[in-house]
């Protein structure tokens, strides 16, 4: 029998699915892209070249699954702005205080491109460790109850960040203090190793405006 069961809001509804909508990670997948058809645009400099996660992502066909992690773990919410029009979409902790966003991403040993994670880990903090292939990490993934799952992705995730990350994550931090959304760590595992990379739950608004608001003079 065939079940009448609606999907659940977040895997219909969240701005995270609609490609339309701008934000970091849709502009990483959209420079790849663009260089598959433009391969001069690499030449243009660092800043039209793509971050290697995300090149590996696309490559391994990972993007829709990746957007269908952030919908889940990072529900978004809009500041209204101007003429009820959306400037922004957050996503704030939902404990209140302290969320961060942790994925990890790889092919289990059948082969198949698997994504977990959670949105009640708290910022990371640099860890040594060994690293294993996405094989490995499923393998004792699935072995594991959800306490041992959840100390995996951390462990995980955290062995993930170099030294040079550490301006990277202290910029994110505040930023997302700043403007009460989570932050999102993500790690790729594959055979040679682990990728690694973060950012910001931000999706970018229809940019309001209602210049009547303008003003220059003094305040009395």
């Amino acid at each position: 029998m065939k079940s009448t069961t609606a999907p659940p809001t977040w895997a219909t509804q969240s701005p995270w699915l609609d490609s339309t909508k701008g934000n970091l990670f849709r502009d990483e997948f959209q420079l790849i892209a663009d260089t598959k058809i433009q391969p001069e645009i690499l030449e243009w400099g660092p800043y039209f070249t793509p971050l290697e996660i995300y090149h590996w992502i696309f490559q391994n066909n990972g993007e829709n699954l990746f957007f269908k992690g952030l919908a889940r773990l990072a529900p978004m919410f809009p500041v209204v702005a101007y003429h009820g029009q959306v400037a922004v979409w957050i996503s704030p902790p939902p404990s209140g205080l302290g969320n961060a966003i942790y994925l990890v991403m790889g092919h289990d040993k059948d082969q198949q491109l698997r994504l977990v994670g959670s949105n009640y880990f708290t910022e990371p903090k640099q860890q040594s460790g060994s690293t294993v292939s996405g094989a490995a990490f499923f393998a004792q993934y699935d072995q594991a109850d959800q306490r041992g799952q959840h100390q995996l992705i951390k462990d995980t995730v955290e062995t993930s960040i170099q030294p040079e990350y550490a301006s990277l994550l202290l910029s994110i931090r505040r930023e997302c203090e700043h403007v009460h959304t989570m932050a999102i760590y993500i790690t790729v595992r594959t055979d040679p190793g682990s990728m690694f990379h973060a950012g910001k739950a931000v999706i970018e608004g229809s940019k309001p405006a209602d210049c009547s608001y303008e003003f220059f003079g003094e305040i009395k």
